[in-house]
């Protein structure tokens, strides 16, 4: 055999049995760190002992500083069980940093032991939470946090070694620990032959020392982490506070204005109204947000070439965030920009593109039909838990796609289901028929038309009144909405609750905007639903109050309420890109009352 050979295949037979050894040997713990423990027998030597057992000598000569003057039978060697991480740096490593998560501190909890739970920097993390100084991660705080995102570093490690202790008169394992630090159970187990102190003897005991050595969070303790950052983390927090005033937020709004045409169509005069919207959060929260907001405004005038050419400009590559059209070759077009170039693009305009499921920078504000309808069942299933579902179907037009999947998502959940066919007006005797005494409902009609509301009101509002050994509850659609005007008093009546994408309950908050608009610009918001005005308004404080602070639009930003829309951004299966969840539910009560609320604040 090759003599080369035969050496590489020694040497591999010495490390594999070598690390078998150390890996079967017993193990320890003291002051929280554990350790391999060897007890030595007689004639024995730090390199005979490294030679049995697979742990390197110097190690054991670095951790046990009395064996330099020769081993004792039964003392014990020890050697921290993470020696390597501890006492040699550590070569370069590839770190993938994840997906940013939200974490909530529990007991205990504070930024030191947030870092070390994710393997994430410190100044990452007051970098991501810049509204929280050090002292503000206290049990219940949510932060956001990258986990593997901390690089090796340099740092002073409070590292527990092992020395004799020259026995004096009356002295007791008490008062040992008490000079050493440490418990006299600790002295004990780390002398498990001595029963009785005699003055001239000696005794293994810990000590602690600080010594420079470099590694990653996730191997430092967290008193190590709070040592190396305790002095000076202030600074570093008022550091990262003034880079972020100093940084600037720039958001392009990117819509076919059509400013070129004298007389441009109603969509370009919403977009308009969504802009001036969209400025008035600017002027209203601006000087409150810790970094500079730039807001880019650039009309597409409804032509692919002039979207194409305006992409196409360097300035556009320093975009942080672009609102985008929704006419679908443009949010094609912009869509495909944000994905090259890293920048996130919001859809607030159309359901109608599926960009968000492959492109991770698409987010979409409008929530898919089918999500939609798997918030509001979930909930309902919650809310009327063992209720019983009675569907009213429209003999005249067809179900609509929202009725299909609530009807399917009841029948999956257990809920027991029936069936009105409502053709002409719904009857009280056939609704009455269908209810039992004692029994809770829900009541859904199968879609959102004018006229099939109109057909089964009354029947409803008599049920309400003369079944009072049953209760129900009407479930509206987002339709609906257009024929308060008629029947807001009829839902409440009957008790309903409307889910929807948008909701605007008309209080102080729409006032307050609606007499700013009149201040700016004269005259009122176009009428439109969604209301294009305050969907602007809540887009652009949602945008400030996140990124204006310094924050991504992400899974971890925090639900926002707007005066008619909510949102709150996360990745559903199969989709790379981001979804609003945030469904608004709408309760007509009968005491003349109307809440909206998100059903995720619910």
């Amino acid at each position: 055999m090759n003599i080369n050979r035969l050496f590489s295949l020694l040497i591999c037979l010495v490390t594999f049995v070598g690390i078998n050894a150390q890996t079967q040997l017993p193990v320890m713990s003291i002051n929280g760190n554990d350790f391999y423990y060897y007890k030595l027998s007689d004639k024995e030597s730090v390199h005979g002992v490294s030679q049995k057992t697979g742990l390197p000598a110097d190690v054991i000569a670095e951790y046990n500083t009395w064996a330099s003057n020769g081993l004792e039978k039964q003392f014990l060697l020890l050697v921290p069980v993470n020696y390597k991480s501890m006492t040699a740096p550590q070569s370069s490593q590839k770190f993938q940093p994840q997906q940013q998560v939200g974490y909530t501190l529990a007991a205990g909890d504070n930024i030191y032991s947030v870092a070390k739970r994710f393997n994430a920097s410190v100044e990452g993390i007051l970098s991501s939470n810049i509204s929280l100084a050090p002292s503000d991660y206290k049990p219940g705080t949510t932060v956001r946090v990258t986990p593997q995102s901390a690089m090796p570093f340099a740092y002073d490690a409070a590292v527990t070694r092992f020395k004799t202790h020259d026995i004096k008169k009356d002295e007791s394992f008490y008062s040992i620990a008490n000079q050493y630090g440490t418990t006299t159970s600790t002295l004990k187990q780390l002398n498990p032959s001595v029963d009785k102190l005699k003055k001239g003897k000696k005794i293994i005991v810990p000590f602690t020392t600080i010594v420079r050595t470099t590694g990653n969070v996730a191997t430092m303790s967290v008193n190590d982490l709070e040592r190396h950052y305790a002095s000076h983390i202030n600074g570093i927090y008022n550091t990262l506070v003034e880079e972020h005033r100093n940084k600037e937020c720039n958001v392009g709004i990117i819509l076919p204005f059509q400013l070129n045409k004298s007389d441009a169509p109603k969509q370009a005069y919403l977009y308009t109204d969504y802009l001036k919207g969209f400025m008035l959060a600017l002027d209203s929260l601006g000087n409150k947000a810790s970094r500079k907001i730039n807001v880019k405004v650039y009309d597409t005038q409804h032509n692919l070439n002039v979207t194409d050419s305006l992409l196409a400009l360097p300035e556009m590559r320093n975009l942080d965030f672009i609102i985008a059209p929704g006419e679908p070759k443009q949010l094609e077009r912009v869509n495909a920009f944000g994905q090259a170039n890293g920048i996130n693009v919001l859809n607030s305009f159309t359901t109608k593109n599926d960009d968000y499921k492959s492109n991770p920078h698409s987010l979409l504000v409008n929530t898919p039909t089918p999500l939609l309808v798997a918030n509001l069942t979930q909930w309902m299933t919650t809310r009327f838990a063992d209720c019983d579902a009675i569907f009213l179907e429209d003999v005249a037009n067809e179900a609509s796609e929202m009725f299909g999947l609530i009807k399917q998502n009841l029948n999956s959940a257990g809920v027991h289901c029936s069936t009105i066919k409502v053709d002409g007006d719904l009857s009280f005797d056939v609704l009455s028929r269908k209810l039992n005494p004692a029994t809770n409902y829900v009541i859904i009609p199968s879609n959102g038309n004018k006229n099939l509301l109109k057909k089964i009101i009354p029947a409803l509002k008599q049920a309400k009144q003369e079944r009072f050994d049953c209760d129900f509850n009407l479930i509206a659609y987002p339709e609906h909405v257009l024929y308060l005007k008629d029947y807001q008093n009829d839902l409440m009546v009957i008790d309903t609750y409307m889910f929807s994408r948008f909701f605007n309950s008309k209080g102080f908050r729409t006032r307050n905007v609606e007499n700013s608009y009149a201040k700016w610009y004269g005259g009122t918001m176009l009428e439109s639903y969604p209301h294009m005005g305050l969907l602007g308004f809540d887009t652009g404080c949602y945008i400030i109050e996140s990124m204006g602070n310094a924050h991504d639009i992400n899974e971890t930003t925090d639900l926002y309420k707007g005066i008619q829309t909510g949102f709150k951004f996360s990745r559903i299966d199969g989709c790379e890109g981001l979804v609003n969840q945030a469904i608004t539910l709408v309760h007509f009560s009968p005491d003349k009352k109307i809440e909206s609320f998100i059903v995720l604040d619910k």
